[in-house]
């Protein structure tokens, strides 16, 4: 999700020659010397405003290299996680994923911003072609850049956008929208969407501007959004902005409703929002993150995490889990091979069932389109409840 791009040319310029000065472009992902440990780098939001659930994928990634290094590891060899913080910036981003190299990573599996995981990919393009699978990341660009050593786990913006607005449309009966988002890549690229897919619904856009990140008091924003008399106003954005908004859109009881995406779907935004989130027409759109999945494994994953950091997961460390799954299936498949051309191979043939679901990949590196929901905040304390589900295109209220 996913997202801040103020990509640097001239960092990666250099990082790249760098890279090749060291020998650490095709060659450099022999994850160490054989028989030694397989490197797999994690990168994420470690701090900074999203390093909620960036910690919480690091830990999945982290989780998941146990399991699978006590099942045997990949032909006796153990996974080592190798975690970076890119504090969901881009030039960071590219640090981050030109130190990884330097340490002999094969592949990085994580990724939360955008932002930051798009030029981490073109880094490890430029580098040797290395697999970057995102558990995260959901901006288009990042599987649309003709690359075949990208993998995304969650859904995409233009598919998350478009089930939203439908969402508002169909079973809101809303005819006019509002549109606001914070400028960053993740969010300004899903609120293009929202806009253009309600403009082709034939709904009314009455609003479509940015707020900045980090700011303390968003109430004229609102206040200019109520002037345009909209059904909805749909926040693209993420968790801290979104709990603010919620608070102060209570406070002035305003009278459309307040939706948010996926990336405002998270436990911190309980802590930030409070009770305001009791309000029924504060809602939101989103793929079913990890506490809404419901089956065995989830069960097992949720209880085994739980045991290991003391708390739940976050909602895409069950992304970050399967995205780890599906690099040790292709590690397997290529008879423990670690170059990044037989792994690319091996992960575009990957099949299984994880906890997420079917992970298969298309040619681009995206899954199928997952299943949407519709959830609110409910309870003491309170907790995130699904209310309404799309399924094969259709909403339809969910007891």
């Amino acid at each position: 999700m996913t997202k801040r791009s103020s990509f640097a040319v001239s960092v990666l310029a250099l990082g790249t020659l760098a890279l090749a000065a060291c020998g650490q472009g095709a060659g450099g992902n022999a994850g160490g010397a054989a028989g030694g440990p397989i490197k797999v780098g994690i990168t994420g939001p470690f701090t900074g405003s999203y390093a909620d659930p960036g910690n919480a994928i690091k830990n999945a990634g982290e989780l998941a290299i146990d399991d699978i290094n006590k099942a045997g590891g990949i032909n006796g060899r153990k996974l080592q996680a190798s975690p970076e913080d890119d504090a969901c910036d881009a030039q960071q981003g590219v640090q981050a994923a030109q130190k990884l190299l330097t340490e002999g990573i094969v592949a990085i599996v994580g990724g939360y911003c955008s932002g930051a995981s798009i030029p981490e990919s073109d880094t490890l393009h430029r580098n040797g072609d290395l697999p970057f699978i995102t558990a995260a990341s959901s901006n288009p660009k990042f599987t649309e850049q003709g690359y075949d050593d990208v993998f995304r786990m969650v859904s995409r913006d233009d598919a998350e956008a478009p089930a939203s607005v439908g969402y508002m449309k169909d079973f809101l009966h809303a005819s006019k929208i509002a549109i606001m988002h914070d400028n960053s890549t993740y969010a300004k690229g899903l609120a293009d969407s929202a806009r253009s897919t309600a403009e082709s619904l034939g709904m009314t856009v009455t609003y479509f501007d940015a707020i900045t990140p980090g700011e303390k008091d968003y109430t004229s924003a609102l206040v200019k959004v109520g002037t345009t008399r909209p059904d909805v106003l749909y926040y693209t954005g993420y968790y801290p902005e979104f709990g603010l908004l919620a608070k102060e859109y209570v406070s002035l009881s305003l009278p459309f409703k307040l939706i948010g995406d996926s990336a405002c779907v998270d436990p911190s935004v309980l802590k930030v929002a409070g009770t305001a989130l009791d309000n029924p027409n504060i809602q939101f759109n989103t793929l079913p993150t990890t506490e809404f999945i419901h089956n065995t494994k989830n069960d097992t994953f949720t209880k085994e995490y739980e045991s290991k950091y003391g708390g739940p997961p976050g909602d895409y460390s069950s992304y970050e889990y399967d995205g780890m799954m599906a690099l040790a299936q292709a590690l397997k498949a290529t008879g423990g091979k670690t170059d990044a051309k037989s792994l690319n191979a091996a992960l575009h043939k990957v099949q299984f069932t994880g906890i997420t679901g079917v992970v298969h990949f298309d040619s681009k590196g995206d899954r199928p389109e997952p299943e949407f929901l519709a959830v609110h905040a409910t309870g003491n304390p309170p907790a995130f409840a699904p209310f309404a589900i799309r399924e094969s295109g259709n909403w339809k209220a969910q007891s």
